[in-house]
C-alpha cells in the first residue's frame, strides 16, 4: 500500500529564507526514509528553483 507525506519548508539564499511552501508525496511503503527526504526537498527545490541543499524542510508529516 502507498504512503503519502506532507512536508512544509523554507528555501534559503544566502542565509536567508526567501521562499517557503508544501509538498506532498506518495510512494511504496518500503521506501526508506533517506530517500522520502531526498524526493521531497527535491520536490520543493524543483518548485522553487533552487539547489536541493537550499531547502530546509520544518515538518515532515506521514498522512
Amino acid at each position: 500500500m502507498p504512503r503519502a507525506y506532507f512536508a512544509d519548508y523554507e528555501a534559503y539564499e544566502d542565509g536567508h529564507a526567501v521562499a517557503w511552501g508544501q509538498a506532498v508525496l506518495t510512494c511504496a511503503a518500503h521506501d526508506d526514509a533517506d530517500e522520502v527526504i531526498a524526493r521531497l526537498r527535491q520536490q520543493a527545490a524543483d518548485r522553487q528553483g533552487v539547489p536541493r541543499a537550499a531547502i530546509r524542510l520544518r515538518s515532515v508529516c506521514r498522512l
